[in-house]
């Protein structure tokens, strides 16, 4: 096994009990996970009581206070056999729990972020709307102020960890207009789920991610205590803004671990496929130059991820490298998919066979959470700002 510079003991041995529940946990069902469709609650409780939920938490709030490095050695190697889990530890630790962290007071994290930290209670962040991910200032979600409490009305899609979460962070209008520029008037919100005149929509149906269990929320005159407002009022997306890159972030050891995944099925398979008494791999020289090709896009995503969480465990805010981050694993894991269903032939569209939900979860990541296009749209406007050091 190689020793890569950015291990140490300590990452050594969160990596290898990641990658022991992977392939001894995960692996032997990862296909009927794919196949279910359903939220793999079984399987994110024990990766609770792994300590892999909580890994960037404080230990204060019931973490192991890790660093975000080994947070990307863990999802690197699940995802490189059950992708959508990361997509629902994402969501959880990352997107909601980062924003209680980054805005909530003692008390909220105690409450909320230290169950999460071991499983006990699972998280979701609510931001998207019908008009779109980035167009806050035609969000129309609502919190009214009504004495000691909000009364919040509206609608949020495309929400991850629907129905099994205990909390929604919900990002709500607070102001008679948010501010195009700043975006001040968007509020973070901490609404439990049962409370009365919040319902869940059904699941959406999509081409990957299968489980990540992912539909809409309504808000029916929700009376939420003020008590559950994390950081300043209208100051929501000032935390999100974090916490968001964050998540973006992990999606470049999650699309390296993809992109690992679906190579080295497809090296496998070429080794052992014969034709004309010699495997694939020996007969076409095609073959082999495709797998390079493949090798080449992984291990050029590694450097970038690597490199850059370390710049994160430095005190960066990585604004600009955290998106590209997503774009990069991404399309890395899209390409890799790609070209391994095209090696396996006919058996690389049977999903019996596995190697196509690489593509398929890869392709979601392209859009689901940001796409791509408003993420590199992000990254123009840090260059030209000069800001894309931060």
């Amino acid at each position: 096994m190689r020793t890569m510079w950015y291990l140490n003991d300590e990452r050594a041995l969160i990596q290898q009990a990641a990658r022991d529940f992977a392939q001894n946990e995960l692996a032997p069902i990862a296909l009927e996970m794919d196949a279910s469709e359903e939220f793999p609650l079984k399987q994110f409780k024990r990766a609770g009581e792994l300590g892999f939920l909580g890994i960037t938490i404080p230990e204060e709030y019931g973490g192991s206070g890790a660093d975000y490095t080994s947070l990307a050695l863990v999802y690197e190697e699940i995802a490189k056999v059950a992708p959508t889990l990361c997509v629902g530890m994402g969501a959880h630790s990352i997107l909601a729990g980062e924003l209680i962290m980054l805005l909530g007071n003692d008390e909220q994290k105690k409450r909320w972020l230290a169950p999460a930290a071991t499983g006990e209670k699972i998280l979701a962040c609510a931001q998207t709307e019908p008009s779109g991910d980035t167009n806050q200032t035609e969000w129309t979600c609502r919190a009214v102020d009504d004495g000691d409490s909000f009364i919040v009305n509206g609608e949020k899609i495309f929400c991850s960890n629907l129905k099994v979460a205990d909390a929604y962070v919900v990002l709500c209008v607070t102001s008679d207009h948010v501010d195009p520029v700043t975006k001040a008037g968007i509020s973070a919100i901490v609404i439990d789920a049962d409370t009365p005149g919040l319902s869940c929509g059904a699941y959406e149906k999509k081409l990957g991610w299968h489980g990540s269990a992912s539909g809409s929320l309504t808000f029916n005159d929700c009376r939420v205590p003020k008590e559950n407002l994390l950081g300043p009022l209208g100051g929501g997306l000032a935390g999100l803004m974090i916490s968001a890159t964050n998540e973006f972030m992990t999606c470049g050891p999650v699309g390296l671990g993809m992109a690992e995944g679906a190579y080295e099925m497809a090296l496998k398979q070429t080794r052992e496929r014969i034709q004309r008494g010699k495997s694939l791999y020996d007969n076409y020289q095609v073959v082999r130059h495709m797998l390079v090709d493949m090798w080449t896009q992984i291990e050029s995503l590694r450097g970038f991820v690597y490199t850059t969480f370390a710049e994160k465990d430095e005190g960066k805010k990585c604004l600009a490298k955290g998106r590209l981050m997503k774009v990069q694993g991404a399309l890395t894991a899209e390409y890799v998919g790609r070209q391994a269903i095209q090696l396996f032939g006919g058996l690389g569209v049977c999903t019996e066979v596995g190697v196509e939900r690489f593509w398929r979860d890869a392709k979601v990541m392209c859009i689901g959470g940001a796409a791509l296009e408003a993420l590199k749209d992000d990254v123009a406007m840090m260059i030209g700002n000069n800001i894309q050091d931060a």
